[in-house]
């Protein structure tokens, strides 16, 4: 049992790197999360944005396979016009996620944590080619302290991604840590935040996290100087600055309201070099998100601590 629930509080903390669900709390799994958001103004544009993710695992002898897909759709509404190119191709962007993982516990409470994956951003315009693709990935390792009521957990490692916009190599560090019943917080990159629960329902978050799209234009796209560009990118990143409130209404069930505010955004059109075509200079602005979460094992893991303890 021991061994069991410490491939899930690994499990539970790769998921916040990996598809950085609305909330993840030590000891819950979520394999179905459903989210809307809307940011009304962002310097003049408009933001709606729809998204789906579903997780799987399953243990194989003593390591764990999990299975990933998902899929994003982003609306922008640009209230701006400009003779240095035509946005209207840049409006709808689609992303669709698909990874592994690997996590397998070590000796003396240490983890190893490896994900891998593809992830189509575009627009969809001209079919589907190599540049709608984007890489990413992510290699740890973890040390474990503490029981299922009281636990610390160190992850140190490297990922790859578009969290800050344009796909890079940054460091995956944090330190999370389970309080007590009713606290507990992550410190590090790429999610920092504090979580307080004042029971199996009710549930309040305070967070920072980096989220950001580099969506390709595959239209023939014009631009100054009389060019005809194809295989543009569409950058959009920020740090998320939100407070939320989650409400467990059913056994397995969970509705989350998140308010939020993006600072110092970033939104620009970047050619097939990646350089600069034109920066829409968002500025900074407040969302709204809504999400229905399937919560799966802890209540299965709060029947079982007590074995886990006494394992200990």
């Amino acid at each position: 049992m021991k061994r069991y629930i410490l491939l899930l509080v690994l499990l539970g903390s790769f998921k916040c790197f990996n598809q950085m669900p609305i909330m993840v709390t030590p000891g819950e799994i979520q394999p179905v999360s459903i989210q809307y958001g809307f940011l009304p103004d962002l310097g003049g544009t408009e933001i709606t944005n729809y998204r789906i993710d579903l997780n799987m695992a399953r243990p194989v002898g003593k390591s764990i396979i999990g299975f990933n897909i998902g899929y994003q759709y982003y609306d922008f509404v640009f209230d701006e016009s400009t003779n240095v190119i035509d946005l209207t191709t840049y409006e709808n962007m689609h992303v669709a996620r698909v990874g592994l993982s690997f996590i397998r516990p070590l000796k003396n409470s240490w983890g190893l944590m490896l994900m891998g994956g593809t992830s189509l951003m575009s627009n969809l315009g001209n079919g589907v080619g190599s540049e709608d693709f984007v890489f990413n990935s992510i290699g740890a390792v973890t040390k474990r302290w503490g029981n299922f009521d009281r636990n610390t957990v160190l992850m140190l490692g490297v990922l790859y991604g578009t969290q800050l916009g344009e796909p890079t190599i940054l460091p995956a560090v944090s330190l999370r840590q389970k309080l007590n019943e009713h606290w507990s917080y992550s410190l590090g990159l790429p999610i920092t935040g504090i979580n307080y629960s004042i029971n199996d329902r009710h549930l309040f978050t305070a967070s920072l996290m980096p989220e950001g799209l580099f969506g390709n234009n595959s239209n023939e796209v014009a631009v100054e100087g009389n060019r005809i560009l194809t295989n543009t990118k569409l950058q959009f990143n920020g740090i998320n600055a939100s407070l939320a409130y989650r409400l467990k209404f059913a056994k397995n069930l969970a509705l989350t309201v998140r308010g939020g505010f993006v600072p110092a955004a970033t939104l620009k059109v970047l050619d097939d070099e990646s350089e600069e075509i034109y920066d829409l200079d968002p500025g900074s602005g407040a969302y709204f998100r809504v999400g229905l979460n399937l919560v799966l094992n802890r209540k299965q893991l709060n029947k079982n601590k007590k074995s886990d303890d006494d394992e200990q």
